[in-house]
Protein backbone atom coordinates (compact mmCIF):
# COMPACT_ATOMS: atom_id res chain seq x y z
CA UNK A 1 0.00 0.00 0.00
CA UNK A 2 1.22 3.47 -0.66
CA UNK A 3 1.80 5.83 1.89
CA UNK A 4 -0.02 9.03 1.42
CA UNK A 5 1.32 12.26 1.58
CA UNK A 6 -0.29 15.42 2.81
CA UNK A 7 0.45 17.18 -1.26
CA UNK A 8 0.97 14.35 -3.12
CA UNK A 9 3.89 15.12 -6.26
CA UNK A 10 3.44 14.71 -9.58
CA UNK A 11 6.21 14.53 -12.10
CA UNK A 12 5.93 13.11 -16.11
CA UNK A 13 7.63 13.23 -19.32
CA UNK A 14 5.32 14.14 -22.22
CA UNK A 15 6.83 13.23 -25.65
CA UNK A 16 5.29 16.79 -26.97
CA UNK A 17 6.60 20.14 -27.21
CA UNK A 18 5.80 22.57 -23.83
CA UNK A 19 3.42 24.87 -26.39
CA UNK A 20 1.64 21.94 -27.08
CA UNK A 21 1.07 20.37 -23.70
CA UNK A 22 -0.48 23.90 -22.65
CA UNK A 23 -2.30 24.26 -25.22
CA UNK A 24 -3.86 20.55 -25.06
CA UNK A 25 -4.54 21.36 -21.35
CA UNK A 26 -6.54 24.71 -21.79
CA UNK A 27 -8.50 22.88 -24.42
CA UNK A 28 -9.30 20.46 -22.29
CA UNK A 29 -10.50 22.94 -19.54
CA UNK A 30 -13.39 24.48 -21.80
CA UNK A 31 -14.64 21.22 -22.72
CA UNK A 32 -14.08 19.33 -18.94
CA UNK A 33 -16.23 21.61 -17.68
CA UNK A 34 -13.82 22.14 -14.76
CA UNK A 35 -12.29 25.50 -13.42
CA UNK A 36 -8.71 26.45 -14.25
CA UNK A 37 -6.32 28.80 -15.61
CA UNK A 38 -3.12 28.50 -17.87
CA UNK A 39 -0.61 31.49 -17.47
CA UNK A 40 2.63 31.39 -18.96
CA UNK A 41 3.87 27.67 -18.25
CA UNK A 42 1.52 27.42 -15.15
CA UNK A 43 -1.85 25.44 -15.09
CA UNK A 44 -4.21 24.97 -12.01
CA UNK A 45 -7.24 22.68 -12.05
CA UNK A 46 -9.79 22.40 -9.69
CA UNK A 47 -13.53 21.29 -9.62
CA UNK A 48 -16.37 23.51 -10.81
CA UNK A 49 -17.86 25.69 -8.20
CA UNK A 50 -21.13 23.69 -8.17
CA UNK A 51 -19.28 20.65 -6.69
CA UNK A 52 -16.62 22.63 -4.63
CA UNK A 53 -16.77 21.86 -0.66
CA UNK A 54 -14.17 22.97 1.57
CA UNK A 55 -12.10 19.88 0.85
CA UNK A 56 -11.72 19.81 -2.77
CA UNK A 57 -8.46 19.48 -4.24
CA UNK A 58 -6.49 21.22 -6.61
CA UNK A 59 -3.62 20.42 -8.97
CA UNK A 60 -0.61 23.43 -9.71
CA UNK A 61 1.18 21.84 -12.65
CA UNK A 62 4.55 23.56 -14.03
CA UNK A 63 5.58 23.13 -17.90
CA UNK A 64 9.30 22.91 -18.78
CA UNK A 65 11.10 22.25 -21.39
CA UNK A 66 12.55 18.38 -21.37
CA UNK A 67 15.31 16.49 -23.83
CA UNK A 68 12.52 13.84 -24.29
CA UNK A 69 9.62 16.40 -24.81
CA UNK A 70 8.10 18.41 -21.59
CA UNK A 71 8.68 17.96 -18.05
CA UNK A 72 5.38 18.31 -16.12
CA UNK A 73 5.71 18.85 -12.38
CA UNK A 74 3.13 20.16 -9.57
CA UNK A 75 1.72 18.94 -6.22
CA UNK A 76 -2.14 17.90 -5.83
CA UNK A 77 -3.77 19.36 -2.56
CA UNK A 78 -6.06 21.78 -0.73
CA UNK A 79 -7.29 24.93 -2.00
CA UNK A 80 -4.94 27.86 -1.13
CA UNK A 81 -7.51 28.86 2.07
CA UNK A 82 -7.17 25.62 3.35
CA UNK A 83 -3.76 25.41 2.72
CA UNK A 84 -3.14 28.64 4.87
CA UNK A 85 -6.00 27.64 7.41
CA UNK A 86 -3.57 24.50 8.18
CA UNK A 87 0.04 26.12 8.02
CA UNK A 88 -1.80 28.78 10.50
CA UNK A 89 -2.84 26.06 12.95
CA UNK A 90 0.32 24.39 12.88
CA UNK A 91 1.89 27.98 13.69
CA UNK A 92 -0.61 28.44 16.24
CA UNK A 93 0.45 25.38 17.68
CA UNK A 94 4.05 25.71 17.10
CA UNK A 95 4.52 29.56 19.02
CA UNK A 96 2.32 27.99 21.78
CA UNK A 97 4.50 25.22 22.70
CA UNK A 98 7.22 26.88 22.43
CA UNK A 99 5.97 29.85 24.86
CA UNK A 100 4.68 27.03 26.90
CA UNK A 101 8.47 25.86 26.92
CA UNK A 102 9.52 29.40 27.62
CA UNK A 103 6.99 29.89 30.50
CA UNK A 104 8.47 26.34 32.36
CA UNK A 105 12.09 26.87 31.72
CA UNK A 106 11.78 30.45 34.10
CA UNK A 107 9.26 28.15 36.60
CA UNK A 108 12.17 25.34 36.78
CA UNK A 109 15.26 28.71 37.37
CA UNK A 110 12.97 30.25 40.07
CA UNK A 111 12.08 26.90 41.57
CA UNK A 112 8.61 26.83 41.19
CA UNK A 113 6.08 23.93 40.07
CA UNK A 114 6.40 23.15 36.18
CA UNK A 115 2.88 23.16 35.59
CA UNK A 116 3.80 24.72 32.36
CA UNK A 117 5.03 21.66 30.90
CA UNK A 118 1.53 20.27 30.91
CA UNK A 119 0.83 22.36 27.33
CA UNK A 120 3.57 20.50 25.51
CA UNK A 121 1.33 17.20 25.50
CA UNK A 122 -1.61 18.93 24.85
CA UNK A 123 0.32 21.04 21.50
CA UNK A 124 2.00 17.94 20.37
CA UNK A 125 -1.59 16.35 20.21
CA UNK A 126 -3.13 19.31 18.52
CA UNK A 127 -0.44 19.03 16.32
CA UNK A 128 -1.22 15.62 15.61
CA UNK A 129 -4.63 16.45 14.97
CA UNK A 130 -3.99 19.13 12.64
CA UNK A 131 -1.64 16.28 10.41
CA UNK A 132 -4.91 14.30 11.05
CA UNK A 133 -7.14 16.78 9.35
CA UNK A 134 -4.73 16.97 6.19
CA UNK A 135 -5.34 13.26 5.91
CA UNK A 136 -9.33 13.13 6.09
CA UNK A 137 -9.31 16.07 3.74
CA UNK A 138 -7.41 13.99 1.37
CA UNK A 139 -9.51 11.00 1.76
CA UNK A 140 -12.92 13.29 1.28
CA UNK A 141 -11.17 14.54 -1.75
CA UNK A 142 -10.00 11.69 -3.16
CA UNK A 143 -12.83 11.00 -6.02
CA UNK A 144 -12.14 14.35 -7.18
CA UNK A 145 -8.77 14.52 -6.51
CA UNK A 146 -8.83 11.02 -9.35
CA UNK A 147 -11.18 13.34 -11.92
CA UNK A 148 -8.96 16.11 -12.00
CA UNK A 149 -5.83 13.31 -12.49
CA UNK A 150 -7.98 11.58 -14.91
CA UNK A 151 -8.33 15.03 -16.71
CA UNK A 152 -4.91 16.06 -16.94
CA UNK A 153 -3.98 12.23 -17.97
CA UNK A 154 -6.55 12.45 -21.17
CA UNK A 155 -5.75 15.73 -22.32
CA UNK A 156 -1.90 14.18 -22.95
CA UNK A 157 -2.91 10.85 -23.66
CA UNK A 158 -1.09 9.86 -20.98
CA UNK A 159 -2.37 6.36 -19.05
CA UNK A 160 -4.61 6.80 -16.83
CA UNK A 161 -2.15 5.50 -13.69
CA UNK A 162 0.31 8.26 -15.03
CA UNK A 163 -0.40 10.23 -11.86
CA UNK A 164 -0.81 7.89 -9.71
CA UNK A 165 -3.88 9.24 -7.90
Amino acid sequence: MRRPHVRPKIEFVVALAPKEVLARLKSCLKAAGCKGSVLGSCVELTVEAERQDFWSPQISLQVDTHEEGTLVYGRIGPQPQVWTLLVAMYAIVGITSIFAMLFAFSQWLLNEPLWALWALPLGFGLAAMVYGTAYIGQRLGAEQSHELALLVTHALDLPDDTLGV
